[in-house]
């Protein structure tokens, strides 16, 4: 899913759990920031392929790759690998879970990432993409193996 649409809903998201909950303005704003602050391992995963911290140029290149890819057959799309997206896998999840026993904030950044990536799987579900690539990354890796790189 686009950026602007996970900060937009991430935003109203966010709201609604103040308003019907006794979360407090920070919690809140975790929430929200976590929400789509999630997707700078996308940023990450760029500047490691291409040595460029730009975030611009970052954001121009998922452009343009998602651009790409809706428009393969879903057939064609099974031989390309996928990106490794770290925070979008139930791997990191665990980890946070675990350390938001010694401190207990990390939960509220777990809800927005919950939030965002429910949102990614509505976007998956639409484009008939496997649910797994935002569920487990060590997945992810493993059927990479037999995968060639997509170089639009």
């Amino acid at each position: 899913m686009l950026p602007k649409y996970h900060i937009i809903i991430g935003a109203i998201a966010s709201l609604i759990l103040f308003y019907l909950t006794n979360l407090t303005i920070t919690q809140t704003i975790i929430i929200f920031l976590s929400s789509f602050l999630i997707d700078i391992d996308h940023y990450i995963i760029y500047g490691i392929m291409y040595k460029n911290w730009s975030l611009k140029n970052s954001r121009k290149y998922f452009f343009n790759i998602r651009e790409k890819w809706i428009k393969i057959p879903l057939k064609e799309r099974k031989k390309y690998k996928r990106h490794i997206f770290i925070f979008h896998g139930i791997e990191f999840w665990i980890i946070l879970f675990i350390i938001s026993n010694y401190f207990p904030f990390i939960l509220f950044i777990l809800y927005g990432f919950a939030i965002h990536i429910f949102l990614d799987y509505l976007d998956l579900i639409y484009f008939k993409e496997p649910l797994y690539q935002k569920f487990s990354q060590f997945y992810v890796y493993q059927t990479n193996k037999k995968k060639i790189n997509f170089n639009y």
